[in-house]
């Protein structure tokens, strides 16, 4: 039978890619149709912003060029069509206040790393921005500091003044991931930093700051045992590596150092586990790709591979966390230089991690290598760095080239079968092979290179970053790419975004989750498995992945190929005292919410129920929050809150959003009546329960 399994998939797979050949539609670009033929990013992050779940763009600078500013667009209906999944992104940023300032006497402020959760449990996605900078010298001590933004459920920010962060404005903050690590329900942050002043001598741990539940936080990177490692980070991520329900820890440094895996040990405290896990590369594996000048005054620094951003994700279907290694400045061995594949071998191997450096179809870079050292016997290497051990049997390889390697990454379902796949971003440094690779995994979990089947390879130029976005929610992942500053100054920082259609050919199930009391509201750490045809597919809700922690939308899209149905989806909640949720048998070929009781009704479906003519609650009874879904074309009026008696307890007026914050929070337990009085003097009601 297994046997019988194994040739369908694989007929259906080569089926698949004999079709990218004869269809090159499949993929299309709507660049200048969704708005963004004029953007331009270093980096491309998205989460939706203003609760309607379409996800919204935050395309930032890269850290060292701040010619542009980071801009955050929005996702809307195109005004032009009356087709709700025509969509076009708006920009946002001088309406949402993301750049407030302390100081409101300065105009603006320098962000250029930025994290999006919410951190006071109001649900609506919040922002924390930080500051990268590599010269102390032109920093500005007024506003470059890490800060705390609320979102007011609108996508408006407002800056919370004492939020207890570190004072990261002088210290280069890298990346910014969200986890709640003692799982208390209120979301903590884990800060990469680069080094102590901005430069490549004096490093530092990543910072552990454990929330409040307010927007402030209060800082336990020493009481968690993470001040153990000083390491030049360029991110981190986060995932519950060993399947124990506690978020671990993933960092990237910049090849000065070995990434660290960080260990939740479920008591507030965190342990070095590299040599336990394999996470960090051994066995001579060595490179060294640093210069400074001539021949004869080369920088040479020995390292073994540089762990440039790390991207967790169960590839093969196993039920643990596998991570996709980006490497960058790499070496002599075939695997260095390239990304890597660190599969996972699960409690029978005590989750340790294999190394598999040929994973991806992708040629090795063209390096100019000038010299290779072969180290005969255990010896030191000093340089401007310090004085490092060097065993014998390993090689120190110098070259003029100082970037071999890959720049970022993204697990990615194309074609809605059962099997992730993957985009990997080459940026430029080698002109002959450098380029975005389209990575489509086989039902063996080998993976090939389809760019050029689906006749994307002459567009798919040097990528500094790429990202998948269900840009529609029509239950498959467009992607958006960007060309690296290495490309030709036309080129240079510029936005492409291409539809996919499979949707309408391969079954699937999209998934949001509506977080039950006692968890963090966005449900970040919460992990879901989808069983269909006896495969598991398994996937992590995240915030802040790899360099300079990247957002992806929390709408959660599984690929069923054929498949008919869905035996059951589990939902593990990061939390210590939830149970799992488990739902049997739901609807495919839709957007779903599943809470803590099971099944909910998704945003999408209350709007287009409020399009109709009637006003449509979110889940009820009223916990700390409600939004009302409004009739299109009814939006420009007064709403009222009225108490069971008829007392009036609130009013506010109405500006046109679909979906409004209804105040509630100050409420005491009891019947409720909604009013709304709309500008064409019609009269909605709506009856709502505040529970306690």
């Amino acid at each position: 039978m297994y046997r019988f399994y194994f040739a369908v998939f694989t007929i259906l797979c080569v089926s698949a890619i004999h079709s990218f050949a004869q269809d090159k539609t499949w993929f299309k670009d709507i660049t200048e149709k969704v708005g963004l033929r004029s953007a331009r990013s270093g980096q491309i992050s998205s989460c939706d912003i203003n609760g309607d779940d379409y996800p919204d763009l935050l395309l930032q600078v890269l850290a060292y060029d701040r010619s542009m500013k980071t801009r955050l667009y929005l996702n809307r209906q195109d005004p032009q069509s009356s087709n709700p999944s025509d969509r076009i992104f708006i920009d946002f940023t001088d309406s949402s206040g993301i750049y407030a300032n302390r100081d409101k006497s300065v105009t603006g402020r320098v962000a250029d790393i930025w994290g999006i959760a919410d951190i006071n449990n109001d649900g609506y996605p919040d922002i924390v921005s930080g500051l990268f900078y590599f010269n102390v010298s032109t920093f500005n001590d007024v506003g470059d500091y890490a800060e705390v933004l609320l979102n007011d459920g609108t996508g408006r920010f407002t800056l919370v003044q004492n939020s207890g962060l570190p004072d990261l404005g002088k210290f280069p903050a890298t990346g910014i991931c969200f986890l709640d690590y003692d799982l208390d329900g209120n979301l903590d942050i884990y800060f990469g930093n680069f080094s102590a002043d901005h430069q490549s001598s004096s490093f530092l741990p990543g910072f552990l700051m454990k929330g409040n539940g307010d927007g402030t936080f209060k800082d336990m990177t020493f009481d968690a045992g993470l001040e153990e490692v000083y390491e030049p980070l360029y991110g981190a991520s986060i995932t519950d590596w060993n399947n124990d329900r506690y978020p671990d820890i993933l960092t990237s440094p910049y090849c000065r150092t070995d990434g660290t895996l960080w260990k939740n040990m479920g008591n507030g405290t965190f342990r070095n586990a590299n040599e336990e896990s394999g996470y960090t590369a051994k066995n001579n594996m060595y490179g060294n790709i640093d210069v400074g000048g001539s021949t004869s005054n080369l920088l040479v620094f020995p390292r073994e591979l540089c762990q440039w951003e790390a991207l967790p994700y169960d590839y093969d279907n196993d039920g643990d966390m596998d991570i996709a290694q980006m490497l960058i400045h790499g070496g002599l061995n075939a695997g260095e230089g390239r990304t890597t594949l660190t599969k996972n071998g699960g409690a029978a191997n005590n989750y340790r991690l294999t190394w598999q450096t040929d994973a991806f179809d992708r040629p090795l870079n063209n390096g100019q290598i000038i010299r290779t050292i072969n180290v005969t016997k255990d010896t030191t290497w000093s340089n401007q760095y310090g004085t490092f051990s060097l065993p014998k049997g390993s090689k120190i390889t110098v070259s003029n080239f100082g970037h071999l390697g890959d720049q970022a990454g993204s697990w990615i379902n194309l074609d809605n079968d059962m099997y992730v796949d993957f985009l990997l971003s080459a940026t430029g440094y080698d002109a002959t092979n450098d380029r975005c690779y389209i990575q489509h995994q086989q039902p063996d979990h080998t993976f090939k290179e389809i760019a050029g089947a689906l006749g994307l390879r002459t567009i798919l130029k040097e990528t500094h970053s790429n990202r998948p976005i269900d840009i529609d929610l029509d239950g498959d992942d467009d992607f958006i790419i960007q060309y690296s500053p290495r490309t030709a100054n036309a080129e240079s920082g510029r936005v492409w975004v291409f539809q996919n259609d499979i949707a309408q050919t391969n079954n699937h199930i999209s998934i949001r989750l509506d977080a039950p009391q006692g968890t963090n509201s966005g449900a970040i750490g919460a992990r879901v498995r989808v069983y269909a045809e006896g495969i598991c597919q398994t996937r992590d809700i995240q915030s802040g992945v790899g360099r300079w922690g990247m957002m992806s939308p929390f709408i959660l899209n599984f690929g069923l190929g054929k498949a008919a149905a869905v035996d059951s989806i589990v939902v593990e909640w990061p939390t210590k005292t939830m149970r799992n949720t488990k739902v049997i048998n739901p609807p495919i070929n839709r957007n779903i919410v599943i809470n803590g009781e099971g099944l909910a009704v998704s945003v999408r479906e209350r709007l287009e129920l409020a399009q109709k003519g009637t006003i449509q609650l979110s889940s009820l009874p009223v916990k700390d929050q409600l939004t009302a879904y409004l009739p299109e074309g009814a939006r420009i009026g007064t709403m009222e809150v009225f108490s069971f008696t008829g007392e009036l307890l609130a009013q506010q007026t109405l500006s046109g959003d679909a979906a409004v914050r209804v105040p509630v929070e100050r409420l005491a337990q009891g019947w409720y009546t909604l009013r709304v009085i709309f500008s064409s003097g019609t009269i909605m009601t709506a009856s709502f329960v505040k529970a306690q």
